[in-house]
C-alpha cells in the first residue's frame, strides 16, 4: 500500500515557529505532526517570503544549509539541509539572497539536551525563486487559512453547534482538538492580531530590513525587532510573471484532458504541469485554490477531478 502523501499546510512564519508539540498518529508510517498553539496540523508546509540569508556551515564536498526567510509579516522562517536532504541542499545552493521564495519542506522541531528551548525549522523539499505578485497570492491564502483556524477556535469556545457550523474538516477537527491539549490557556487574540497585521502590511506593500544572520535558529516564542522601510529595488529587478490565473487555467485544462474518469493522480498531474512550467510548490497553491472555489474535488486520497 502506498504512503500517504501530506498536503502542503500555508502557514505564516509566526505560527509555525510557536508550533513546538509533537504528535504521531497509531498508524503504519505515520509522520511527525507539529500541533500550532491554534489547531494547525503540520508535517509538510508551503510557506513563502523574501530569502534573506543563506550560509553554507559544512564543506563543498559535505554542504550544510542554513537558510532564512522572511514572510511578509517581518517575521522569520529557518531552514535547513545537508547530507539527509541532498535536493533540497542543491536547489538553496542555487539562489540569491534577496529574492522571493515558495517552499515546500518538512516542519521540524528540535530540543537540544543542554537546552529547555525548542527550535523549529523547514527542511527543503522545493524551493525556487518567484515573483513578489505569487508570494503575494500565496501570503493572502495563507492568511485566509489563518483565519479559519481563529474561527475554528472560536467556534469551539462556544457549544458544538458551533464548530459543526464552521465546517471543518476531519483534520482540522483533529488538529484544533489536539492543540487543546498541548496548549490549554492560548490567546487567539494575538493571532487575530497577527492576521490583521499581515493583511494591513500586504495592502502597504511593505517587507521589514533584516538583521545579520548568525546562522543559529532562534528558539520558539522570540520575536525579532524589525524595521519597515520600502523595497522597491526588490520588486522592480524580479522577473515578470505569468499572472497566477494563467497557471490555474492550464492545471484546470490539464485536469480535464487527463481524467479518465477516477480523478488524474498528483504525481501524474505534477509531471504534466511541470511541462507547463508550473512546479511542485505552485502546484500545490494551485489546487487548493481550485479546490476552495469548488471547482475540483478528490474522489479519493491524491486524486483530483473537475466538480
Amino acid at each position: 500500500m502506498a504512503q500517504r502523501r501530506e498536503p502542503g499546510v500555508l502557514v505564516l512564519a509566526k505560527e509555525l515557529s510557536a508550533a513546538i508539540e509533537k504528535h504521531v498518529e497509531e498508524r503504519e508510517y505515520s509522520p511527525t505532526y507539529l500541533i500550532s498553539e491554534i489547531g494547525a496540523k503540520l508535517s509538510r508546509v508551503l510557506i513563502g517570503g523574501v530569502l534573506d540569508q543563506i550560509e553554507n556551515r559544512g564543506s563543498e564536498d559535505d554542504p550544510f544549509y542554513t537558510a532564512r526567510v522572511i514572510d511578509p509579516n517581518g517575521d522569520f522562517y529557518y531552514l535547513q539541509a545537508g547530507q539527509y536532504n541532498p535536493e533540497g541542499a542543491v536547489a538553496l545552493s542555487k539562489l540569491e539572497i534577496g529574492v522571493p521564495v515558495l517552499c515546500v519542506g518538512k516542519a521540524r522541531a528540535r530540543t537540544p539536551e543542554d537546552s529547555e528551548r525548542t527550535y523549529v525549522s523547514v527542511q527543503p523539499e522545493n524551493i525556487r525563486a518567484v515573483s513578489m505578485d505569487e508570494v503575494n497570492h500565496w501570503a493572502i491564502k495563507a492568511c485566509d487559512h489563518l483565519m479559519r483556524r481563529i474561527n475554528a477556535n472560536k467556534a469551539f469556545e462556544k457549544d458544538a453547534d458551533a464548530l459543526k457550523r464552521a465546517n471543518l474538516t476531519p483534520r482540522e477537527i483533529n488538529g484544533l482538538e489536539l492543540s487543546k491539549g498541548f496548549y490549554p490557556t492560548v490567546a487567539v487574540e494575538n493571532y487575530a492580531a497577527l492576521l490583521y497585521d499581515c493583511l494591513t502590511r500586504l495592502a502597504g506593500g511593505d517587507l521589514p530590513e533584516t538583521k545579520n544572520f548568525t546562522g543559529k535558529f532562534e528558539p520558539a516564542g522570540a520575536a525579532p525587532e524589525t524595521e519597515i522601510p520600502e523595497v522597491k529595488e526588490t520588486v522592480e529587478e524580479a522577473p515578470k510573471k505569468e499572472n497566477p490565473g494563467d497557471h490555474e487555467t492550464k492545471v484546470m485544462e490539464l485536469i480535464k484532458e487527463m481524467d479518465e474518469g477516477d480523478g488524474i493522480y498528483y504525481d501524474d498531474l505534477g509531471s504534466a504541469a511541470l511541462k507547463e512550467e508550473v512546479d511542485g510548490p505552485m502546484l500545490d497553491v494551485i489546487l487548493d485554490s481550485l479546490s476552495d472555489q469548488g471547482l475540483i474535488f478528490q474522489p479519493r486520497f491524491n486524486h483530483y477531478k473537475e466538480a
